[in-house]
């Protein structure tokens, strides 16, 4: 049948075939507008993380500063007083992603104090440092055990970090004390908490035991200072219970670290980059894959990401699932196991 019939006008079957293929036409282009809106990618990236001056705060300038160079996405860190100030945010959706250690990632997925409700929309991008912590003595004190802390003056609360107070508990537990079993003081932060016994105004305290301030303090004490190992009862599992996030770590004697003697058994936990469930998948899958392809440089440019080789992106104890974007890179990566598959099951 011709397309014009005598008058010049379309063909009835032209006009019906045109019609259907301007409706098909209307219809996917409004299905690939639908898609490119649902998966264009983020217009900005907010990194909560502490205040300015804090490790914290420079590593999330240095993620920032790397997500606009090769996402092309406009990238800051903000800063704010503390986990408990900006994992709501990420919660709400109001922050993209945040820097947390496993310990306030486990309280506010469990919603224990200081947080009013469990953060169930919440979700790990991956592991980005490991913090070793254990007590610490004078080596004049005399003290080489944590069953050898009961009676002494000891810090086991910190006023302004709730996760820290229960994790120093659960150390104690490891050699069967109890805040009872010591003279319990609560201390202002680690670094004034390690003031005090470099004063001799407490016996023992935690620290994070690769921070700057213990080796000049270790220098500066006569006769140096001492890392006590966990007790007899501290296994994985066991810190695990009385702190989500917190696990055995074996710290190997060091000539930087003089202060630990011997290969010695203590604790550590992690800092995880985090985002809320607002973060798409595609999102979340490029954040992934930027940080891990770009990890070594990362690495060279900030020594507390050091510690984290490229495979341990994605450890199995995370105290949050992973965010289901990340976890797709993760596989695709080689990285992802049987591990981490059990341990986010049904929790996504």
């Amino acid at each position: 049948m011709p397309a014009f019939d005598q008058f010049g006008r379309l063909s009835m079957n032209l006009r019906k075939s045109i019609s259907l293929a301007l409706v098909a036409g209307a219809v996917g282009a409004f299905a690939i507008a639908g898609t490119t809106t649902a998966q264009a990618k983020m217009k900005s990236i907010t990194i909560g993380s502490n205040p300015a001056g804090s490790t914290y705060f420079l590593l999330a300038g240095g993620f920032a500063k790397l997500f606009q160079e090769k996402l092309k996405i406009r990238s800051t860190a903000q800063p704010h007083a503390g986990s408990s100030v900006y994992l709501p945010l990420m919660e709400k959706g109001e922050i993209t992603l945040g820097l947390n250690s496993s310990l306030d990632s486990g309280m506010a997925w469990a919603g224990s104090a200081p947080y009013k409700s469990a953060m169930k929309n919440v979700r790990s991008i991956g592991r980005i440092w490991v913090l070793p912590y254990a007590y610490m003595v004078k080596e004049s004190s005399g003290i080489k055990t944590m069953a050898d802390l009961r009676g002494k003056k000891v810090i086991v609360g910190f006023k302004t970090n709730v996760s820290l107070s229960q994790t120093n508990k659960t150390m104690l537990a490891t050699a069967g004390l109890t805040e009872k079993d010591v003279v319990s003081v609560t201390g202002g932060g680690v670094v004034s908490a390690l003031n005090s016994v470099v004063e001799g105004r407490v016996d023992a305290t935690t620290v994070a035991v690769m921070m700057p301030q213990m080796r000049k303090a270790h220098a500066a004490v006569p006769g140096g200072l001492r890392v006590l190992p966990v007790g007899p009862k501290a296994t994985d599992a066991f810190l695990g219970e009385g702190m989500p996030g917190l696990y055995t770590f074996k710290m190997k004697a060091n000539k930087r670290f003089g202060f630990v003697k011997g290969d010695t058994a203590i604790a550590a936990f992690d800092t995880y980059m985090n985002a809320g469930t607002t973060v798409k998948d595609e999102d979340a899958y490029n954040l992934a894959k930027t940080l891990h392809q770009n990890w070594k440089k990362l690495q060279k440019d900030y020594g507390p990401l050091r510690g984290v080789k490229p495979t341990m992106l994605a450890p199995s104890n995370n105290p949050i699932p992973y965010h289901p974007g990340a976890a797709k890179y993760y596989k695709e990566a080689g990285l992802w196991t049987d591990a981490n598959e059990k341990q986010d099951a049904g929790r996504r």
